[in-house]
């Protein structure tokens, strides 16, 4: 019996932790699948797409494939309709249909609610959920941040980006989630900021200006795992915050798409879930929710 496949794509691709994530899953659960990763760019990748065979169970895609995946998927999930952006695509080979999925926005409002609960833990009265967050970057990942924060509760959102023309998709999220949104300038971050949950969607090299004070008890989401930590995650922890790596997202959104692939609903939990997202989170040295320490790492 030939093995079932599974790729992660995007350009540039070899730095992406999936492969590591999803070969640890199916290890767990006993199939013989094998997952690789393909350097595609959007203009390669229908042909790449439509020349997989019937071994093929599915794709993982990241940037900058996510919005041409959708156009590309014949069914989509609200998710993905809301955000424009498709992570994950399955293979119906006799419908010949594709379907698409975001895994990005249910992982991230996981996170958001965690962040909430631990900060809770600490005496920092957030409710069951913040009421407002603050988004920093306006593409595919501050969309889906924006999505996430509609599914986790949020009322509010403050969008950060440096060129305040170019958050019209998260705004438009937004607006059709329900949530309040409002459009700053990146450069205002550190004046104006006082939300309890910061998501930083922004590439890892790029720095902050940091809120004036009052960072204690705070928690800063940044998607950003490689490398780690982030000059503005060490910051943020020095000044008294609380830091959340991106992997936390990337490991969530990646047991959500082994259940896509293994049975066809990112809704229906795998058996024994616990003990494959355990296999996950240590194939690629998960620590604790909020780092301990990030000096010197």
């Amino acid at each position: 019996m030939t093995s079932r496949q599974l790729a992660v794509l995007g350009h540039p691709i070899d730095h992406s932790l999936s492969p590591t994530l999803h070969r640890a899953a199916y290890e767990a659960l006993g199939l013989d699948w094998t997952y690789g990763r393909a350097d595609v760019t959007e203009s390669l990748l229908d042909e790449y797409v439509a020349s997989r065979d019937h071994s093929w169970v599915g794709l993982s895609l990241t940037m900058p494939l996510k919005y041409r995946a959708t156009e590309i998927a014949d069914v989509v999930d609200a998710d993905t309709a809301l955000t424009g952006a498709c992570n994950t695509l399955v293979f119906d080979h006799e419908t010949k249909q594709k379907f698409g999925y975001n895994t990005d926005v249910a992982a991230l409002a996981s996170v958001i609610l965690d962040a909430s609960r631990e900060m809770a833990a600490h005496g920092v009265d957030t409710g069951p959920r913040p009421a407002s967050i603050a988004v920093l970057g306006g593409g595919a990942t501050a969309v889906s941040a924006v999505a996430a924060a509609a599914k986790a509760g949020v009322e509010s959102v403050d969008i950060f980006v440096r060129d305040t023309n170019r958050a019209s998709n998260a705004i438009a999220a937004a607006q059709a989630s329900g949530v309040l949104a409002t459009v700053h300038d990146l450069s205002s971050f550190g004046a104006i900021s006082s939300s309890t949950v910061t998501i930083c969607t922004l590439p890892g090299s790029v720095d902050l200006d940091l809120p004036d004070g009052g960072l204690a008890r705070r928690a800063f989401i940044d998607v950003a795992y490689a490398p780690w930590p982030t000059l503005r995650a060490v910051k943020w922890q020095a000044a008294g915050g609380d830091v959340v790596s991106g992997l936390h997202m990337l490991v969530r959104q990646a047991v959500i798409q082994v259940r896509v692939f293994f049975s066809g609903s990112p809704d229906v939990a795998l058996d024994n879930e616990g003990e494959i997202f355990q296999a996950m989170s240590a194939a690629v040295e998960l620590g604790d929710f909020f780092d301990a320490s990030l000096a010197g790492n």
